[in-house]
């Protein structure tokens, strides 16, 4: 099968790379994959395959896919070893399986291990496939805004060494924040909520609001999901 795609704006990848805002489709079912493109392509680039092999041979052709649906009981290779690989060499790329309900163990263990992000049963209820996209695409661009971080401080940070990621990552966020907005991303980083963070800090859970709103703005992130992983990645927590 040629693939076709209708472009969309390009979001920042890994350690700063384009990445074209993409869903792969993979299915050997022909009609399906001819209706998931009509669902997805008036916003998003949409590459479709008929089995696992194909999408191999896609994704080395680039770009990455955002989002990737790929259903479990395919010839050949399955959905769970299409989707291994994809974890292996884009992990950055949310990935959600189509399933039969015999297949459901699979299906969750699948997600349990990390290999997942979301699965679905066939027949496949279209708003529920359209809100799952929606979700997923909003967690890719969650991880793009994260690895752009990451690489600006890659860039400017000095450290050696194995921990170098995590201390470069720090010191950008010392350059960035006040002490009192360091002690707030800590403190967020550990999963605690405002009401919690105020008392600790002697602050109103309203002031720590008004912190947690300057650190995503000085950080280019958008909610707090993102500021725990940047914490955990700058070894605050």
């Amino acid at each position: 099968m040629t693939p076709s795609a209708d472009p969309t704006p390009s979001t920042p990848g890994k350690h700063g790379a384009e990445v074209q805002a993409c869903i792969l489709f993979v299915d050997d079912d022909l009609l399906i994959l001819k209706s998931m493109r009509r669902l997805f392509s008036d916003h998003y680039m949409v590459q479709t395959a008929q089995s696992g092999e194909e999408a191999l041979a896609l994704l080395a052709k680039g770009p990455q896919p955002a989002v990737a649906v790929v259903d479990q009981q395919m010839p050949g290779m399955s959905g769970i070893d299409v989707l291994r690989g994809l974890r292996q060499d884009y992990p950055d790329t949310v990935r959600i399986m189509l399933t039969g309900q015999a297949d459901l163990p699979v299906a969750m263990d699948a997600v349990n291990r990390g290999q997942v992000f979301r699965f679905l049963t066939k027949p496949v209820d279209v708003p529920s496939l359209q809100q799952m996209v929606a979700e997923s695409m909003e967690a890719f661009q969650q991880r793009n805004e994260e690895n752009r971080l990451v690489a600006q401080a890659m860039a400017l940070g000095r450290a050696d060494g194995p921990g170098r990621e995590a201390s470069a990552l720090q010191q950008l966020l010392e350059a960035r924040l006040t002490t009192r907005e360091m002690d707030v991303l800590r403190l967020i980083g550990q999963g605690r909520a405002s009401k919690e963070i105020g008392p600790r800090l002697g602050i109103s859970p309203r002031t720590v609001d008004v912190h947690r709103s300057h650190i995503l703005e000085k950080l280019t992130l958008h909610n707090s999901t993102s500021l725990v992983r940047v914490a955990v990645k700058a070894g605050l927590v």
